[in-house]
């Protein structure tokens, strides 16, 4: 059997009765206002709970896009007392504050409605008139509308205002290696391109502490791209680096390469890259100048650029039957015309400009291999460059596809003739007019009877 002391219970009792008071005045001293609607108040009050919370700064310096003139902002308010089915007024003014010159702010008309005891005021300052000094403004609940003053020490809220910019604590490292030194114009235009006054938080990783190096890279790009896309107005203020050929940039074709196109040939990233590093305009704000100011160096590189363009056009002309394409749509998507007094063979630096064609490799054992075999021979670097000038000493430069000199293409699982350009006829055109140059013998190109 189980016995029950009642005196026992009467001290429990006791002890939680005071323990649920001591819970109740903590509670009080943590949360201010009463969270319950009482006939004897009527008050409004801001509803912040900590005094840090009472005031607030605002930095002009960080609103970048769009320069506003204003911005807003808002405040919490909250009521003390019953709720009533009518609407209520209330006033909110403003004061200086001692020892600021005062911040200008719009005050709206606030109405509290049928019922309703709680609101998220947005009120508009103003961008101070003088950067890097601090302006103040204290805004205030006076109790003169239908609504009074809630709780004490909840009726105030100052405003600070000012105009600092200051460089991120974040812009260092990889983000100021490839975006450059951070400044008040390459900012606002960053801000500006991005339309988000915090863009540079995208660049940081704040969990691990650490740049982002692929974010910051498509932003390098991206910028680049943007302010070289057309010939602008005004010299350019931004200087934003362009990476070295290594870092293998993305750039598009910026607008003044055309201009220079007589010595820097075809454009490329890789390229482009490259030569702004040569003649140091590897930024985009003295880039203009650095290549109207380095003829000589273009004239120097010049040769070796027209003889790298030539090997990309034979590496492309190497995949184009892959991909389908005809050689008479070759010209449109690749080409580069043929110096007939250049050597593009290995001429003492080690490298070779000409490479052997697809048919004449047949990688995918078409069968094109036995038949270029028969009328050329084996391949050769300096028997291909014999062909290719005999060609375009036969028919001009300015027109002449390397790729018509073995005009096949894919069909199925074996070859074709690419009759666009002549098919058969061709190849056998081709092999007539090398094989009559007396250096065909040097070459050995065979002897082959001809329909």
């Amino acid at each position: 059997m189980t016995y029950t002391n009642k005196t026992d219970m009467k001290k429990n009792n006791h002890y939680i009765y005071i323990l649920v008071g001591l819970a109740l005045m903590f509670t009080a001293c943590d949360k201010i206002e009463p969270d319950f609607f009482d006939e004897d108040y009527n008050g409004a009050y801001f509803d912040y709970q900590y005094a840090s919370e009472y005031e607030r700064t605002i930095n002009f310096g960080e609103y970048v896009v769009g320069n506003p003139q204003s911005v807003p902002f808002t405040l919490n308010v909250k009521l003390l007392g019953y709720l009533k089915e009518e609407a209520r007024s209330l006033s909110i003014k403003t004061k200086e504050v001692e020892g600021y010159k005062p911040a200008k702010v719009t005050i709206p008309e606030v109405i509290f409605a049928n019922k309703e005891y709680q609101k998220e005021i947005e009120f508009m300052v103003e961008r101070p008139e003088v950067e890097n000094t601090t302006y103040a403004i204290m805004i205030y609940l006076d109790g003169e509308g239908d609504l009074g003053t809630g709780i004490a020490g909840k009726n105030e809220y100052t405003i600070y205002v000012t105009e600092v910019h200051e460089k991120p604590t974040i812009w260092s490292g990889q983000i100021q290696t490839y975006l450059g030194n951070w400044d008040r114009e390459k900012h606002a235009f960053l801000a500006t391109l991005y339309d988000d006054n915090y863009y540079y938080n995208a660049l940081y990783d704040f969990d691990r502490k650490q740049a982002k190096y692929d974010e910051i890279i498509d932003m390098n790009e991206f910028t680049v791209n943007t302010l070289l896309a057309e010939e602008p107005a005004e010299p350019i203020v931004v200087g934003m680096p362009i990476l070295d050929k290594t870092e293998y940039a993305n750039y598009e074709e910026p607008y003044f390469w055309e201009k220079y196109k007589e010595y820097l040939g075809m454009y490329s990233s890789y390229r482009f890259c490259e030569f702004t590093h040569i003649i140091d305009a590897a930024n985009t704000q003295n880039i203009i100048a650095g290549y109207e100011n380095a003829l000589e160096k273009m004239e120097k590189y010049k040769p070796t650029y027209h003889k790298e363009d030539v090997l990309a056009m034979q590496n492309a002309y190497y995949e184009y039957p892959k991909l389908g394409y005809t050689i008479d749509q070759y010209k449109d998507l690749m080409w580069v015309e043929i110096e007939q007094n250049t050597v593009y063979i290995d001429n003492g630096d080690g490298k070779s400009y000409v490479r052997i064609p697809y048919w004449w490799e047949d990688p995918d054992n078409l069968g094109t291999g036995e038949i270029v075999k028969k009328y050329f021979g084996d391949y050769s670097d300096a028997k291909y460059q014999f062909m290719i000038k005999t060609m375009t000493k036969n028919e001009g430069t300015e027109d002449f596809v390397i790729a018509t000199i073995l005009p096949f293409t894919i069909n199925g699982n074996g070859y074709g003739w690419d009759e666009t350009v002549g098919g058969e006829e061709r190849l056998k055109q081709c092999y007539k007019i090398i094989k009559a140059d007396r250096q065909s013998i040097k070459y050995k190109i065979p002897n082959v009877e001809l329909d």
